[in-house]
């Protein structure tokens, strides 16, 4: 009895580790221009490209029910064109009603893309990343989310990452974070991809 509670307090710390060792989600997330910076601090509003952008996400990764890609023909990257679960979709209308006229920055995985101006209320629930991505974010993505033609997409996926990570100076490793604690990577910096 004893042999088998020494080989069982043994092999607990491997049981935890192999628990808590689950994938994190590939963060896709849209963050919306802020109308105005007076009176906020640095902590509610991030800058890209001369623009003030919100920290606070209008919809993240998990709010996404499903997506399709698309080949972007100006450089050959894939766009995606995410749907939003059902009972998000008058979040998003009233959120586009707002900001009509603003911007909104995607961000994948850390990297910031090219900002889409709402220019009328988004009533169908779908959000639009119009490129930049290749087939190993696609292959990520799918993880979270449910592809519509879950074949076409498999045809797209790349096994590693060709983009390149970029390299920076070991003192300039420290990690932001927002107003909750979490750290924010430095997305803003790195410039659209």
């Amino acid at each position: 009895m004893n042999t088998i509670r020494r080989y069982l307090m043994l092999l607990a710390p491997v049981v935890m580790l192999l628990s808590s060792c689950q994938q994190k989600p590939y963060p896709i997330f849209f963050l919306s221009e802020a109308k105005s910076t007076e009176g906020s601090t640095s902590k509610f509003i991030l800058m890209y490209n001369g623009r003030p952008y919100t920290r606070m996400p209008i919809v993240n990764h998990e709010n996404f029910k499903s997506y399709h890609s698309f080949m972007n023909m100006q450089d050959g990257s894939y766009g995606i064109v995410l749907t939003l679960k059902d009972e998000l979709i008058n979040r998003l209308y009233s959120v586009s009603v707002e900001n009509e006229g603003m911007l909104i920055l995607p961000v994948v995985n850390g990297l910031a893309f090219q900002p889409v101006r709402i220019d009328r209320p988004i009533t169908d629930g779908k959000l639009v990343i119009w490129g930049g991505l290749n087939g190993y974010d696609l292959k990520e993505i799918a993880r979270d989310i449910k592809p519509e033609n879950e074949e076409m997409e498999k045809k797209r996926f790349m096994k590693k990452n060709p983009r390149p990570l970029p390299k920076l100076d070991s003192k300039k490793r420290i990690q932001k974070k927002d107003y909750t604690g979490r750290t924010i990577g430095e997305i803003f910096s790195r410039g659209a991809q």
